[in-house]
């Protein structure tokens, strides 16, 4: 059996399976910890007495803990289509919450340590589900999503961060002097209020296809949001593995390209330990963003590296 993660508040490996079995009223044959998930919660592929598999997830600490408490609450709030389904909520006093859903493992999961793979037309299905899930109001008192500083102003202006933007190969000096007025202010111009209920994480690895389903898993990051929010943050990731232009799909989206390139940027400059390979995935998706906003901008195409080149 796996081990819980130190951490678990009032929790040890037998508790757990304990409680499981007192909620799902059938004994666990299997537990399976599978390769996934990036925060310190406990994640298990469990086999029921009856051979049936689900998902559990739990909390380790306090910050797992509020991540849980709002997958949770959105999950009750998402259609049913498009979420895994919640098969029990674990809560007593002194224990750590856990979740546990229906088991995906045997739907197309596109992203893997080989690399991502859309068949044709799962990337058409995400851009419809996404359109749908736009329509989806936040739950009550959930938090409005909270945008970082901007960062536009500091990259246009003569300076060491200035420099190591250019460092990044994405467009020359008198490219970025030209269009800096057009990017400081579409940055600045980003309304990302809403009442929508916003994932905050969509990405390849939290999307898969079941049958003629697509669902979206990992709502720790869930708020209250713009419509356009998820749409935009995927866009850039999603033509990096074959979609299509963002410019195609949001041609509108000037303000959500410049401030979602500036943020990448942002995180490449501070994050020094970030690992090499993840840092070349942000100078593409830069680089897309930037050719993004410039199109929407009215502004020449960027004149550095093209983001295939990276």
């Amino acid at each position: 059996m796996a081990s819980v993660p130190d951490g678990v508040r009032s929790t040890s490996p037998a508790a757990l399976r304990a409680r499981l079995e007192r909620a799902l009223d059938q004994p666990v044959r299997e537990w399976v910890e599978p390769d996934t998930g990036l925060s310190a919660a406990a994640r298990y592929s469990v086999t029921l007495g009856d051979r049936s598999r689900v998902f559990v997830k739990a909390a380790t600490d306090e910050q797992t803990e509020r991540w849980l408490r709002t997958e949770y609450l959105a999950l009750q709030h998402v259609p049913e289509r498009f979420v895994p389904g919640v098969l029990a909520w674990l809560d007593e006093p002194g224990c750590c919450p856990v979740l546990v859903v229906e088991d995906l493992r045997r739907a197309h999961w596109p992203a893997s340590h080989q690399g991502v793979d859309w068949r044709a037309g799962d990337i058409d299905g995400v851009l419809t589900a996404v359109s749908d899930l736009s329509r989806v109001q936040a739950p009550q008192g959930f938090a409005p999503w909270r945008r970082g500083p901007s960062h536009w102003p500091a990259f246009v202006r003569e300076g060491p961060d200035r420099d190591a933007f250019l460092d990044l190969g994405v467009c020359s000096a008198a490219w970025l002097a030209d269009a800096a007025h057009l990017l400081v202010k579409a940055e600045a111009s980003l309304d990302d209020s809403g009442d929508r209920l916003v994932h905050g994480d969509l990405r390849s690895d939290n999307i898969c296809i079941d049958a003629e389903r697509v669902v979206f898993v990992d709502w720790s990051s869930a708020s209250r949001g713009h419509a356009e929010h998820d749409l935009a943050h995927l866009l850039p990731t999603l033509h990096l593995e074959g979609g299509p232009v963002p410019f195609d799909v949001l041609p509108a989206g000037g303000a959500w390209a410049a401030e979602g390139c500036a943020s990448l940027a942002r995180r490449v400059l501070d994050e020094r330990a970030m690992p090499p390979w993840l840092a070349r995935v942000f100078v593409r998706l830069i680089a897309i963003d930037l050719s993004w906003a410039a199109s929407c901008l009215g502004l020449p195409r960027p004149d550095g590296s093209d983001w295939r080149t990276i």
